[in-house]
């Protein structure tokens, strides 16, 4: 039995054995695809890459050593191709910073801007991901994060293609409490000199038969007309404040220009918008300071004079290492564009990396003697460090340090990343007739800054508020020689004179409150009714202006001043929510702004006010 037995087992060894064989034998395919070699000028962005999976890899295993492993690998990178610019690297960990806060992890975020600020401690990127990673820590967090806030905020004034749209995104509250103001001015003086304001088409109409309903919806419709017309809400509200023109006080005349003189902020901020809206503008410098994902085309760079398209084919060279291709690049330029300094430069960097140092020194002092240049004069200390000349070297890299600190501390850092002597390039240029050729090869149109004068919104916005003030003035100065009746303050009835030594009261009033004779008593009986009925609407009135718009309800009794600073900081609060708490992208961004903090400033406001007010309604003891 123990045979058979070994029989079987050797006959199940092999029958396993063939069918493995059987399923690992290779399938049949068809002919190999060939390799993709990527194109040399992208080697930057896929080196870039990989050092961005690398890093964030690190992050994630929460390993120092890791961390600055990566870190290390990145500046080993940057000085491999020494004007590498890292932007993207930087903004790609922003954008991943910025994600990892949104899945509850802040920590890490702010962990991964601290490994990569170093590279690019300004940039709007780092700083807008560093302030929403911040303010996820609760009130703490929006306190410590108005540093940097403060510096993106200078980032965006100092920037000309940001300036425009942070000045209209934050003066969009100006915008917006004009509207305000004027909307809830011309509502509380139409409801002030209700009765009055009606007495203007009611008594004509009354004189020539018809009845009270349809005086109504006539006055109605021609309240609404320029709303019913298609016109902006505010043609209607100049129009009732040129209606009530007659009838209101110094005070209100002048509040209501000052008003009116406001509304001009709509055609001037109307001005700055497409200012703000332009794109940024094709640069030749970033096609060769930044990794570029795909390659230039040619045909984008059609338009440039061939000397410029020869000189990008240099530094294309310069960054492939290929030094014997840019020695002859450069040589031919000499002498054939205005930029002979970055030409000499680049040609002695070319000689330096060839071992040609006597060369190399020649073609820097050429350069030198046409300007002090940042990357010149670092070149020559380079040299001069060579020949152990220490002071010269010393002198000429204070020199540099001098011409250009910003540039020359990055080239500094790049010299400590990799212990070498390396000389530096200069870039082209970036030019007006650059920027244009290069953007009608890349068919980009380039905004013009002129202003377009006859733009109809523009014409509109700033025609109405002198329009209205002429209107509103030349109908104050008529009413002056044309008797107007006043509305009594006690019943709400439109009269002309009195005998009271109150001008806000009737003669009737007088009669009836004070001198309390010349009344017959259903004249007395149906006086009171009509004073209740006024008095009530008015109390009603008054109570609705404290609930819905804090400071009205003091226009509305007469208290101008008090009111309208109420009322003003509550437009103001307004604006703060509405018009500058929303996020903005600006042009180039890769990650919106945070959320502005005028946001919680104008709702703290907006709260405070309208419990100000509301607490006007509890009865209070004498």
């Amino acid at each position: 039995m123990g045979f058979w037995k070994a029989i079987r087992t050797a006959l199940c060894l092999l029958g396993t054995g063939w069918l493995l064989a059987a399923g690992t034998a290779p399938p049949l395919r068809g002919p190999a695809a060939p390799l993709l070699t990527p194109d040399p000028g992208q080697a930057p962005a896929i080196a870039l890459s990989h050092r961005v999976a690398q890093l964030q890899a690190a992050l994630l295993e929460r390993d120092p050593h890791a961390i600055h492993q990566a870190q290390l690998e990145v500046d080993i990178l940057r000085r491999t191709y020494s004007t590498l610019d890292v932007t993207p690297l930087v903004e790609a960990m922003a954008v991943w910073a910025r994600q990892e806060g949104l899945q509850g992890h802040p920590e890490i975020g702010l962990e991964a801007l601290q490994s990569i600020e170093s590279w690019k401690p300004n940039l709007p990127a780092v700083l807008s991901a560093r302030i929403s990673l911040t303010r996820q820590q609760g009130a703490a967090g929006w306190f410590w994060s108005v540093p940097d806030l403060l510096r993106l905020t200078r980032i965006r004034l100092d920037h000309p293609e940001s300036q425009w749209l942070w000045l209209v995104q934050h003066l969009g509250m100006l915008r917006l409490m004009a509207t305000l103001l004027l909307w809830g001015w011309a509502l509380t003086l139409a409801l002030r000199y209700r009765n009055v304001l009606r007495a203007l088409w009611e008594e004509p109409l009354e004189r020539h038969g018809i009845g009270p309903l349809p005086a109504a919806i006539l006055g109605a419709l021609l309240l609404s007309l320029p709303v019913l017309l298609g016109l902006d809400p505010m043609v209607a509200a100049v129009l009732w404040v040129i209606l009530m023109a007659p009838f209101l006080s110094s005070v209100e005349v002048k509040t209501t220009v000052f008003i009116l003189l406001l509304q001009l902020v709509h055609p001037v901020l109307g001005v700055m918008e497409p200012w703000s809206a332009r794109e940024p503008q094709p640069s030749i410098l970033a096609l060769q300071l930044q990794p570029q994902a795909q390659p230039v085309s040619p045909a984008s760079l059609r338009e440039l004079p061939p000397a410029d398209r020869r000189f990008l084919a240099g530094w294309s060279q310069l960054q492939r290492m290929d030094w014997k291709g840019a020695e002859a690049t450069f040589q031919s330029l000499v002498g054939r564009i205005p930029e002979q300094p970055e030409v000499l430069n680049n040609l002695g960097v070319a000689h330096f990396e060839l071992g040609d140092i006597p060369q190399a020194e020649k073609d820097f002092e050429a350069a030198a003697q046409l300007g002090p240049r940042m990357e010149v004069l670092l070149n020559q200390s380079i040299l001069d460090f060579i020949h152990l000349d220490t002071d010269a070297g010393a002198a000429k890299r204070a020199a540099a340090q001098t011409a250009a600190p910003g540039e020359y501390a990055r080239l500094i850092e790049l010299n400590d990343a990799q212990k070498d002597v390396r000389t530096y390039p200069m870039p082209l240029p970036d030019t007006p007739e650059r920027v244009r050729d290069l953007a009608r090869g890349m068919g980009i149109k380039l905004d013009s800054d002129a202003i377009n004068w006859r733009n109809p919104a523009f014409l509109f916005g700033l025609l109405l508020p002198l329009f209205g003030i002429a209107a509103f003035l030349g109908r104050v100065k008529a009413s002056v020689r044309m008797a107007h009746p006043t509305q009594c303050i006690r019943c709400g009835e439109p009269f002309h004179t009195t005998d009271s030594p109150d001008p806000a009261v009737c003669a009737k009033c007088h009669h009836l409150f004070v001198l309390r004779d010349g009344l017959h008593v259903e004249n007395r009986r149906r006086k009171l009714d009509e004073v209740a009925v006024h008095q009530r609407a008015t109390r009603w009135i008054h109570r609705a202006l404290i609930v819905l718009l804090p400071g009205c309800d003091r226009i509305f009794l007469g208290d101008t001043q008090e009111g309208l600073m109420e009322f003003g900081l509550l437009c103001l609060a307004l604006g703060l929510v509405l018009a500058t708490g929303r996020s903005v992208r600006y042009p180039g961004e890769l990650l919106p702004d945070p959320t502005s903090t005028w946001l919680a400033v104008g709702m703290g406001l907006s709260v405070l006010l309208f419990l100000r007010s509301w607490l006007k309604l509890i009865p209070r003891r004498a």
